[in-house]
């Protein structure tokens, strides 16, 4: 590959049928899964054995109109987002604080810094 000549046909092949076969393996297992894994089936634990669980749809602790999430009392550093797909960070938890300011840190160098990257 790396003197200019192309892979043969075989290789190709293998190259395209690792990729679909990936991609196929992502798709069925969000479908499977849900988003979140909400189409998992769970038991869900009582309140009782779970006192410091807070619950993340709760409207006050919601900002941005519904981007930004922070809560103090939750320890999750990420919850489900509300709106789209995917998780969001918990902004009132000190710990996402300190990793957030850690990749912003880690960015900052990477352009102050010449030939770090």
């Amino acid at each position: 590959m790396w003197q200019g000549r192309a892979p043969g046909p075989l290789a190709t092949v293998a190259m395209l049928l690792s990729a679909l076969l990936g991609t196929v393996y992502v798709i069925v297992v969000g479908v499977r899964a849900g988003q979140g894994g909400s189409r998992i089936a769970t038991v869900p634990a009582p309140p009782a054995e779970r006192p410091d669980a807070a619950h993340p749809d709760d409207d006050r602790h919601w900002r941005l109109a519904g981007l930004c999430y922070v809560n103090r009392d939750d320890p999750a550093i990420l919850v489900q987002k509300r709106i789209g797909v995917g998780w969001t960070l918990n902004f009132g938890n000190p710990r996402c604080v300190l990793l957030l300011a850690a990749v912003l840190a880690a960015l900052l160098a990477g352009v102050l810094v010449p030939g770090l990257v």
